[in-house]
Order: structure tokens, then C-alpha cells, then sequence
């Protein structure tokens, strides 16, 4: 079978390369240096997440975004309508390859990862990778869950994936009234489901009878949901589409 990888690594260059994505973007990519990663989202007018995307700065003119689950082309598309006149060019880079170097710990909440020019049966598998980000509770957007979710329903703030506090960006506006008036009732959590039966985002979970969320991201054993209410650690859950148990292994709800 042949391995894929996890994320499309897409290139941005040009002089105008830095504005044109702190205005596009959600997270702000302003304090970033050469070298320097931080996940960012694109959000559509309504606030909710169209990507999630990790944006690395090579140099003030050359960017590359990492987006998950080859929808790198799909990206370079949404964002061309957005150029006009800047001098900026969007392509494929077909040379690099997001490498998932080591779990994070202390204080970082975000895995480690650097673009590297190794060859591709170097790589760890994606479906590995992908259960590393589920664990750490970073939601990557497939195009099934594009544009579902508000990015506090995903606490992209802990990632510093968006900002209340930079200039305008699709969605903006949303987002600081979410964040400032506290109208985010949902909650991510992270759940268990070892077993054969399929699951996939977008699929509706159900707590007996009531439905109460869906999944968000799905990997092998693990998988993000978005629930409507907080549960405990270790409910049991069933989705909707073929009566599967899940369990409820974490919570990513706000401390109160």
C-alpha cells in the first residue's frame, strides 16, 4: 500500500507574503522568526473553522503551511481569490514533508514538528501521526467537518490558533464576540474507541437516546468530538450511524 502523508506542505512566497496571511489567518503569525511554527485557522465569515493549518516562517517572504488530510490544493484555492494585487504566489511543494518529531510536554501544547527533505518511506505512518495530534486535543479539519465549528468549540486557543487581539480576518468578528460575551456552549473531548466498526467526522453521538455531539476528527483507536454539554471521564457514548461504544477519555473544557 503506499504511505501518504499526513499534511500537504504548501508554499507561500513573495513580498507581500506575511500581510497577506496575517490577514487571512486567525492566529497571529506577526511575532513569528525564521524557523518558527505556530497553527493557525482559516475561518469562514460566520467564525467557524474551514482549516487548521500549521504556518511556518523560512523568512519574511517565504512561508509554508502544513494542511492536513491533502487538502493543500483545495487551500492554495480558497486563498487565490484573496490576492488581488499582492505579490504573492501559492503553490505545492512537492521537495518537503512535515516530519512529527516528538510528542510535546511542559507547558507547550502543540507536537513538535519540522519540514525536512528526507525521503518519504522515512516518514512515520499518517494514521499514527494523526492519533498523536487527536491525543493533545489539536482538531485537523477534513473536508467533511469544514466549516462546522467555531474555533472556541475546538479551544484552537490552545494552540494560540487564533487571536482576539490582531487586526480583521474572516471571521473575526465572531470570534471576539464569542470570546468576549462567552456564548461557547460546546466543549471538545477526546474519545476511545477501539474496535473494527468505521467512525468518521461528522458522525452523531448519542448519549441513550439524546443526541449530543458530533466527531470532529477521527483516527484509529482515538477521536475528537464536539459535545453540547460536559460529561464525566469515562461515559460511555454511541454513534448514531452504526451503534458503536465510545468512551469519554478527556475533557478540553475550559478550568472554570
Amino acid at each position: 500500500m503506499e504511505r501518504k502523508d499526513l499534511f500537504d506542505v504548501v508554499s507561500v512566497r513573495g513580498a507581500d507574503a506575511l500581510p497577506f496571511l496575517h490577514s487571512q489567518f486567525a492566529a497571529d503569525l506577526m511575532p513569528l522568526g525564521d524557523g518558527q511554527l505556530r497553527w493557525s485557522a482559516l475561518l469562514n465569515p460566520q467564525g467557524r473553522v474551514l482549516y487548521v493549518v500549521a504556518a511556518m516562517r523560512l523568512a519574511a517572504d517565504d512561508w509554508r503551511l502544513l494542511v492536513p488530510f491533502s487538502r493543500g490544493t483545495e487551500l492554495i484555492e480558497a486563498l487565490r481569490r484573496f490576492v488581488f494585487r499582492r505579490k504573492v504566489s501559492l503553490s505545492i511543494d512537492t521537495t518537503m514533508h512535515a516530519v512529527v518529531l516528538a510528542k510535546c510536554d511542559g507547558d507547550s501544547h502543540s507536537p513538535t514538528l519540522t519540514l525536512t527533505l528526507s525521503d518519504i518511506t522515512e516518514l512515520a505512518c499518517a494514521e499514527k501521526s494523526l492519533d498523536l495530534f487527536i491525543n493533545e486535543g489539536l482538531a485537523l479539519i477534513d473536508e467533511r467537518a469544514s466549516g462546522r465549528h467555531l474555533a472556541h468549540a475546538l479551544r484552537l486557543d490552545r494552540f494560540e490558533a487564533f487571536s482576539v487581539k490582531k487586526g480583521c480576518y474572516p471571521g473575526q468578528e465572531i470570534v471576539a464576540r464569542t470570546h468576549f460575551l462567552g456564548r461557547n456552549k460546546r466543549l471538545p473531548v477526546l474519545l476511545d474507541g477501539r474496535g473494527d466498526s468505521p467512525w468518521h467526522s461528522g458522525d452523531v453521538l448519542r448519549e441513550g437516546d439524546a443526541e449530543i455531539g458530533e466527531i470532529v476528527c477521527a483516527g484509529t483507536g482515538l477521536a475528537l468530538a464536539v459535545l453540547t454539554h460536559a460529561v464525566a471521564v469515562g461515559q460511555a457514548l454511541t454513534l448514531r450511524e452504526n451503534h458503536r461504544s465510545v468512551r469519554v477519555a478527556r475533557s478540553f473544557a475550559p478550568e472554570s
